[in-house]
């Protein structure tokens, strides 16, 4: 109680603490083991996964205190060729019933996007891809928004930035991927992440080159129509990416990755709400964090993000 009590009073605004509850951290492990921290396993985390230069797959457990914990970098297998990786979406882990887990995520390899299984099973782990999409050269980010979370969520949509600016949405169902509207006006961003996903509506927080931070309300409706917002309007340009994860019942925890100079820092959100959008700054994360993509590794079961 006495460390939750502490970083309640970190956070400041009741905003950031609703519904805080116990770490989303994962349970399931990649290579080895971190070691224990109380501090972890108490508080609101983020597991930030990554793809290294070398193609191996990351993740590290990184929780609300101030300054902010990080637990042990735990390092999988290779599952790309060096340089091969350019943009993930999200990773979700589950438990196998032959014991172990798996994780499973979608990514752009070259020119590519393909789903990616790790199974960290007895004798394992192993590793293999299916194709999703070919042609996508043109694109710089991928996002999957899976509603509601589990094995069979009844939507899933995916958004990409194209290199012309535009914003690309598709729908995965059981005969594969459908266009499902494109929208022009996006070149200035520079990085986002999903930080809701409803039955009515996906939300990214995003960052611009000039330094703002927005958030881009997508109804699941066609066409496809953002309604964008500022939430800041200066200091964000130096971040090459963002990853968040729910904090409680509708706040977010952000992690910003400074991958020039190797540093990450970490952010208390409130729920999103424009310029009056709650912000606390928690610190530095300590760690060097230049791995050149990031995403967010989450379990596949509990609630989807909830921040705006």
């Amino acid at each position: 109680m006495r460390t939750m009590r502490r970083t309640a009073a970190l956070l400041g605004a009741a905003v950031l603490l609703a519904g805080l509850g116990t770490a989303t951290a994962s349970a399931a492990k990649l290579g080895k083991p971190a070691t224990a921290n109380p501090k972890i396993q108490s508080i609101c985390s983020l597991d930030l996964g990554s793809i290294t230069a070398n193609g191996n797959y990351v993740d590290q457990v990184v929780s609300a205190a101030s300054p902010p914990v990080a637990s042990e970098r735990r390092v999988g297998p290779q599952i790309a060729q060096p340089g091969e990786t350019r943009a993930s979406a999200t990773w979700e882990f589950k438990p196998e019933p032959e014991g172990g887990s798996s994780d499973s995520g979608y990514a752009l390899y070259g020119d590519t996007l393909y789903s990616t299984v790790i199974n960290n099973v007895p004798g394992g782990p192993w590793w293999g891809r299916g194709l999703a999409m070919e042609d996508m050269s043109a694109y710089t980010s991928i996002a999957r928004a899976a509603y509601p979370k589990g094995d069979s969520p009844t939507r899933q949509y995916f958004y990409a930035l194209r290199n012309d600016g535009s914003l690309v949405r598709w729908k995965l169902d059981k005969e594969g991927f459908h266009p499902l509207g494109t929208y022009a006006g996006f070149s200035a961003v520079k990085t986002m992440t999903l930080i809701s996903t409803t039955s009515t509506y996906d939300t990214f927080l995003a960052t611009t080159k000039a330094g703002a931070l927005y958030t881009i309300h997508i109804p699941t409706t066609s066409p496809l129509t953002p309604v964008v917002k500022v939430v800041r309007s200066s200091t964000w340009q130096g971040f090459e990416a963002i990853v968040a994860e729910k904090c409680g019942t509708q706040s977010t925890l952000l992690a910003a990755i400074d991958t020039d100079s190797g540093s990450a820092y970490l952010y208390a959100i409130g729920h999103a709400n424009g310029t009056a959008t709650a912000i606390q700054s928690l610190g530095k994360v300590p760690g060097t964090f230049n791995d050149p993509v990031y995403f967010l590794r989450t379990s596949q079961a509990g609630t989807p993000l909830n921040g705006e």
